[in-house]
């Protein structure tokens, strides 16, 4: 909801930072504490990717320029050479394979330290495999397509390189399109390790080690969650910039704020207060750019946006993240 034109920025200052400071931060819960409809509606998507080198190292450039400047070789690295014009079929295939991870991250929230794993919720199982669906057919079709034309874009390549093309060798085209990968893979609700996997471990460790699982298991999905808060904080720093250092502002960037308001709602699964209330916070920050008409109308809103941003990262410093 935008900021009624009758209720000033002092006022909404005052009244938004009372319910921010009253976040509760206790938000490491166990099991127990968590909406357990919640958690066995949570499935993990894994999205495993390869893509060819597309650049190669231009050696003797390399050699030139340690002999000129004088330089030491491990001081300086070699420059590289693009192997295909942009725009092309390869950069097609790049972009349908990147976008997918784009479209992951968008749907669903990061697994800390699993790089290409997002938590996504069940119900959007059918639409994010018919995401992959298409795209894989699209990149099948692009690289049947890369195929037919390598010897062309090998060439339209080396032509863009002049001189330089006596320096690079380009793959066979089986090669480089044998390093294409690109495949989503469905993992089960995060939880921690159950049954008889530890049955031949000693009673007491294995208790000891279900308890450390399942509390690992509900750290990583809050820490997920709580990472939204990091990425906020990005970009509120951006929006600050843009208020104050910049020429002409733009609408969009001031929409940014309610993107991220949406993006935090719509993401917070477990409803953690801390998450909730940044959530209300910029929703209420998000205003029209016909409202902040003077410099200093546009300093004064930074510095509210500025103060929701150290409050945030107060929260995330308060729970070790």
């Amino acid at each position: 909801m935008d900021i009624p034109p009758t209720l000033s920025h002092h006022m909404l200052n005052n009244t938004t930072n009372n319910t921010f400071n009253n976040i509760n931060t206790n938000t490491h819960m166990n099991t127990n504490d968590m909406n357990l409809n919640t958690i066995n509606s949570i499935v993990s998507a894994r999205l495993i990717t390869g893509k060819p080198a597309i650049s190669a190292a231009l050696e003797r450039q390399h050699h030139h320029i340690i002999a000129a400047s004088g330089a030491e070789s491990s001081a300086v690295r070699a420059p590289s050479a693009r192997l295909f014009a942009k725009g092309g079929l390869v950069s097609d295939a790049f972009n349908i394979v990147n976008g997918m991870g784009v479209y992951l991250r968008k749907k669903g929230n990061s697994v800390p330290d699993m790089a290409g794993t997002t938590y996504q919720l069940a119900t959007d199982i059918d639409e994010i495999q018919r995401e992959f669906d298409t795209r894989r057919d699209q990149l099948d079709a692009l690289i049947a397509q890369i195929r037919n034309q390598y010897e062309s874009l090998v060439a339209s390549g080396m032509a863009s390189l002049g001189y330089l093309r006596m320096e690079v060798e380009y793959p066979a085209v089986e090669q480089f399109l044998s390093d294409f990968r690109f495949e989503l893979r469905w993992l089960g609700q995060p939880a921690g390790i159950e049954g008889t996997v530890l049955g031949a471990v000693s009673r007491e460790t294995a208790a000891r080690i279900r308890a450390s699982s399942a509390q690992n298991a509900n750290s990583m999905l809050t820490e997920a969650h709580l990472n939204l808060i990091s990425t906020a904080v990005e970009e509120m720093g951006d929006v600050v910039t843009a208020l104050t250092q910049g020429k002409r502002l733009r609408q969009e960037r001031l929409d940014k704020l309610a993107k991220l308001s949406d993006d935090l709602q719509r993401k917070n699964w477990l409803q953690l207060p801390a998450i909730s209330a940044l959530a209300d916070k910029l929703r209420q920050l998000h205003v029209q750019a016909d409202e902040l008409p003077t410099e200093d109308d546009r300093k004064n809103h930074a510095k509210q946006i500025a103060a929701a941003q150290r409050q945030a990262s107060a929260t995330l410093a308060e729970l070790g993240l």
